[in-house]
């Protein structure tokens, strides 16, 4: 390929020339009466990135060797491209000696612009693939009651930072009493949830993000009210509340016996006084004096009445609190919301399926 010149300075880039072709090298024959100036304004310039980059390093490292190393490409390849841009602009960029390479008073104007340039391509690459992985839609997200407290409210915090970083999903909450363990994920009411195990259920994922103490809930008169802490042989004989049966398709009773914790290794028979629904029937049964029941520890900041107390439960296990999804929800908000509850909860266990 040949370079006309006004001052008739022929390139001729040889054989390597083909391999190159997407290269748009200035091919303006110009007039006898342009100058230089008019020509090199008139010439068509078609530069790829690779070739700015390329001799961005080669300025920079004031080496063909090094600079080759710093791109990863072999020397000849370098200086063959390097060569290709000062044909393309019709200037000589680099002095070359023994000693390696100077930039000409044309390079050093020159590497600027480049440097620039590149800048701004890498922020418009970043700035479109940042478009092009954006979520958008809306996510439906399930709570249930309990939950909110756990890990110092860490369901609200989670939401909150996923709408600060994902600011095109439009998030809508609901709440579920205890008949609904899997919070609207079996009927499809919500997307996600936040819930309470045990969630038994066919092809739900649960992820366990925080976990707390459990406490015992009595009325403020009973004469357990005044220990610091109390353990299931305690409290041998007194009825429970007891959560109302599942009806939105986990096993119906499977929750309901998680909390009664049944059954017991000492052979304790569970008396249930009256069963609830929601924490408002809880609480007025509890004070009515018809039982006792197991709630998160954080229950005592969130759902405290001066009629109850609330004791430290012994030698039961903690309360766990775990994102949940349908297994085959490959929906992209879906996704990325649990990729940005995994991303901040890194001590949460590991994905698990309830009966999968």
């Amino acid at each position: 390929m040949l370079l006309a010149d006004p001052d008739d300075v022929t390139f001729d880039l040889g054989p390597a020339t083909a391999s190159w072709s997407r290269l748009l090298v200035g091919r303006c024959v110009p007039s006898p009466s342009m100058t230089k100036e008019q020509w090199l304004a008139s010439a068509v310039v078609d530069v790829e990135m690779r070739h700015l980059r390329y001799f961005v390093a080669v300025a920079e490292e004031a080496s063909f060797t090094s600079a080759a190393r710093r791109v990863h490409v072999a020397q000849q390849v370098l200086s063959t491209q390097v060569r290709q841009l000062e044909a393309a602009l019709g200037v000589q960029l680099l002095e070359r000696n023994s000693r390696g390479v100077t930039l000409t008073p044309a390079g050093r104007v020159f590497v600027e612009g480049a440097r620039e340039t590149l800048r701004t391509l890498e922020r418009a690459a970043a700035a479109a693939g940042n478009t092009a992985r954006a979520v958008v839609g809306q996510l439906a997200v399930g709570l249930r009651i309990g939950a909110v407290g756990i890990g110092g409210g860490l369901p609200a915090r989670l939401l909150e930072g996923f709408e600060d970083t994902h600011p095109q999903v439009e998030v809508s909450m609901r709440t579920y009493d205890v008949t609904c363990p899997a919070a609207g994920l079996l009927d499809r009411g919500s997307d996600v949830a936040f819930v309470i195990p045990p969630v038994e259920a066919a092809d739900i994922s649960l992820r366990t993000i925080a976990t707390e103490p459990r406490v015992f809930v009595l009325p403020a008169n009973h004469s357990l009210a005044r220990r610091k802490r109390i353990s299931l042989a305690d409290v041998a004989g007194i009825p429970w509340v007891a959560a109302d049966v599942a009806t939105d398709g986990c096993d119906p009773t499977a929750w309901r016996d998680g909390w009664l914790v049944t059954p017991r290794p000492a052979g304790h028979q569970v008396t249930i006084g009256a069963t609830g629904r929601t924490v408002d029937e809880f609480r007025e049964h509890i004070i009515a004096g018809r039982g006792i029941m197991l709630c998160p520890a954080s229950g005592a900041a969130y759902h405290a009445r001066p009629e109850l107390a609330f004791v430290e439960a012994d030698g039961v296990p903690p309360v766990e609190l775990s994102l949940a999804w349908r297994t085959e929800n490959t929906n992209p908000i879906v996704l990325a919301f649990i990729h940005y509850v995994m991303g901040v909860t890194p001590t949460a266990t590991e994905v698990r399926s309830s009966l999968g």
